[in-house]
């Protein structure tokens, strides 16, 4: 009992200790934040964040491409061996397109964000960090979806088998969607004295495109989980697009009526 207490006492004193430092850490930043004087390497720190994030994202776009092999051509090979195999890469290929076109959008809205941030602190690099953290397994996720996708083929009695990949594809998307939210609201909401204020037409259309996309994910996971059912999935998605179409016109509407 004496051993369990005293490894209490220290962990708990860890504990304070831990959060005294990252205290004095946050009043040191806010106070850097507050003054007058900028610091001379603001700008360049804020643009290296920037700089390595899109680093981040160019290596997983990059690394999508990883999983697809070359066709095997020997002097016994003939043109239909050849089409046969590019043919067999199909399922690749739609994955690939898919996880191009999501880390596509979510760098898009990471870039429209740092145009507006001017400076940073702990909270908003770790938000950063964040999005990167489900980007990185885009590549891994988009080659288990494609391997999934082709167990079709092979005729596998177990429906869960090839479900796997594309719910794994799907939840690792939802939480790059989600993180990216978050590090808006860091960056604008709640710490929005580092960035400048966001016009509220973009302002309106990031957090519209923001929900949709976690709505649209989360549905699609969930009706994974709960059915396996080919034709309830694909009507999914066009029941997401009928009712982005309706929300998008009547935020247009309102934003005509706004204006006059």
């Amino acid at each position: 009992m004496r051993c369990y207490g005293k490894t209490f006492c220290k962990v708990t004193k860890l504990y304070y200790f831990c959060k005294l430092t990252f205290n004095k850490m946050s009043r040191e930043e806010e106070q850097q934040q507050n003054s007058p004087e900028k610091h001379p390497k603001q700008d360049f720190q804020v643009e290296r964040l920037a700089f390595f994030s899109d680093a981040v994202f160019a290596i997983a776009l990059t690394l999508l491409v990883v999983e697809f092999k070359a066709p095997e051509i020997t002097n016994a090979t003939t043109f239909d061996d050849v089409v046969q195999q590019l043919f067999d890469l199909k399922f690749h290929f739609v994955a690939i397109l898919l996880s191009f076109f999501l880390i596509t959008s979510f760098w898009m809205q990471h870039h429209q964000l740092f145009k507006y941030i001017h400076n940073y602190n702990t909270p908003i690099i770790v938000a950063n960090m964040c999005v990167l953290l489900p980007i990185i397994f885009f590549p891994f996720t988009t080659a288990f979806f494609a391997e999934s996708l082709a167990t079709i083929e092979r005729s596998i009695t177990n429906p869960d088998i090839y479900f796997l990949g594309f719910k794994l594809f799907l939840i690792n998307a939802f939480f790059a969607a989600s993180a990216v939210y978050v590090f808006y609201w860091f960056a604008m909401v709640k710490y929005k004295e580092l960035s400048f204020e966001m016009p509220k037409k973009e302002r309106i259309k990031f957090n519209f495109n923001s929900y949709f996309s976690m709505f649209f994910i989360a549905a699609m996971a969930v009706i994974l989980f709960l059915t396996n059912n080919i034709l309830i999935i694909i009507a999914v998605p066009y029941f997401a697009l009928f009712i982005r179409i309706i929300v998008r016109r009547k935020i247009v509407k309102s934003e005509k009526a706004a204006k006059v």
